[in-house]
């Protein structure tokens, strides 16, 4: 085992940047030192974990086994670092530098990334904003993802045991690129269909999806996508049908060229929440960052009351409260 007391930890930042640049050069100007100083660092990360970490292949370098693996940890350690030092008693938007990463859906950065980003513009010029994808991997990991996120944005029903406050909701409905007028399907129709689903894998699905494979209404799928923008695209031109989040459907359906089809059965209301680790509910950072994230959603739902779409219902201003997430049945 390591003695902290006693190793560099340093290296770990070099580490880093060895493991995303696979390039010692670009690795040492990526942290501001030399050639030389690099690739005295990578001597010492060999001997350290006793594997050359970076192979030479042709022209190019690529990571070892060992290296691929670390990649993701050293990552994730470092920013759990950056967190710590960033941590303050006293929390001043205005004047603060500080970082904050969100893990989220394309569909929930499209709908309320326009109003956090102005009202963070606003209240806090100075702090910054890092978006990464959610996949069904960061789900599988949801401790591993809370510890190195500050806020992950997903609905209610995929894990539970975290706190958390709701945003928004949202229905559900399909996009399809046939001509006829918006109307709501047949139970025949959808089962007759053919699909475009998000992932494929029903274990990595929505719950909405999961409801209607249950209900053996979207079996003919045909074309897998890993985002919910792609999906009204997916089906332009065709007569394949989509499941797509109402106000996503509507912000795209003229850009993609689809018609928004009203669902013949009952799904589960789709309520966004942000989800944290409960290691960072004391910190005054964290809790002015969520208290502002709610209020963007809360301004969103606000602007909902004057949608002319009658299938969505206006909900109630989020609380703030910590509370622990129960599971929503598919």
């Amino acid at each position: 085992m390591v003695n902290l007391l006693t190793a560099d930890l340093n290296l770990l930042v070099a580490l880093d940047a060895l493991l995303v640049e696979q390039n010692v050069t670009r690795a040492g100007a990526r942290i501001g030192i030399s050639q030389p100083a690099m690739s005295s660092s990578l001597q010492r990360l060999r001997r350290q974990f006793d594997d050359q970490l970076l192979t030479r292949v042709g022209a190019a370098y690529e990571l070892t086994p060992l290296a691929q693996v670390l990649k993701e940890d050293v990552a994730q350690i470092l920013r759990m670092v950056e967190r710590t030092f960033d941590a303050q008693a006293v929390f001043d938007p205005a004047l603060s530098t500080r970082s904050f990463r969100i893990v989220t859906s394309d569909y929930c950065l499209t709908a309320l990334s326009g109003k956090l980003m102005s009202m963070l513009q606003e209240e806090a010029p100075g702090v910054q904003v890092h978006f990464d994808a959610v996949t069904p991997q960061a789900v599988e990991r949801i401790k591993e993802t809370l510890q190195s996120a500050d806020l992950m944005l997903i609905p209610k029903g995929h894990f539970s045991g975290f706190p958390h406050t709701e945003l928004f909701t949202d229905n559900w409905v399909c996009v399809t690129g046939a001509t006829s007028p918006e109307r709501t399907l047949t139970v025949e129709e959808m089962r007759d269909a053919r699909w475009a689903r998000l992932f494929g894998a029903e274990v990595d699905s929505t719950l909405a999806d999961r409801r209607v494979y249950d209900l053996q209404l979207g079996e003919k799928t045909d074309i897998i996508v890993d985002s919910f923008l792609m999906l009204p695209f997916a089906v332009a031109g065709t007569a394949r049908l989509a499941l797509v989040q109402e106000r996503l459907a509507r912000m795209l359906a003229s850009v993609a060229g689809v018609r928004i089809m009203q669902l013949p059965i009952s799904l589960p209301t789709l309520v966004e929440c942000a989800w944290w680790h409960p290691s960072k509910s004391a910190d005054p950072g964290h809790q002015w960052f969520r208290r502002l994230v709610a209020r963007a959603a809360a301004q969103l739902d606000a602007q909902t009351t004057t949608n002319t779409s009658p299938s969505i219902q206006p909900e109630a201003e989020p609380t703030f409260e910590l509370h622990t997430a129960q599971h929503v049945p598919a």
